[in-house]
């Protein structure tokens, strides 16, 4: 078994990526693309956020997934230090990651104002306001 395997099976194992059912998100992975559900989660830089950003950064670097989405709910407004936090701690993840694509998705303007602080060097980076449309671009 590869060493990377091992670790990652390891990491599930012992409980070192932070369980989405704790917190006011969900994960979901379609085909090549990890997708974490911020709906319950107020826009508040906190430990939802924190753990969601955790569970990106490990579960989004390994080798099954090559795009992620975040798509928050109608009930997500973002302060503006929270999408400075955002536009720095994402950009990190997306770039410790490695994938080729990041979208966030939402109905309003969330999606666009955490799109335009993220920066990955190497990877395309969009907002939408349709998951369906996301996850195609996201799956290309």
């Amino acid at each position: 078994m590869p060493l990377q395997t091992l670790v990652e099976l390891m990491s599930e194992s012992t409980g070192t990526l932070p369980d989405p059912d704790e917190y006011e998100w969900r994960f979901e992975k379609r085909g090549p693309v990890g997708i974490w559900f911020m709906q319950g989660w107020q826009g508040f830089a906190d430990d939802d956020l924190d753990a969601a950003s955790d569970h990106y950064r490990e579960r989004g670097k390994r080798d099954d997934i090559e795009a992620t989405l975040a798509v928050f709910g109608d009930g997500t407004n973002l302060p503006k230090e929270t999408q400075e936090y955002m536009g720095e701690a994402w950009s990190e993840n997306g770039e410790y990651t490695g994938v080729d694509r990041i979208g966030f998705v939402s109905e309003g303007t969330t999606a666009m104002a955490v799109k335009s602080n993220v920066e990955v060097p190497g990877a395309a980076v969009r907002s939408f306001s349709d998951l369906d449309d996301a996850v195609d671009w996201a799956s290309e």
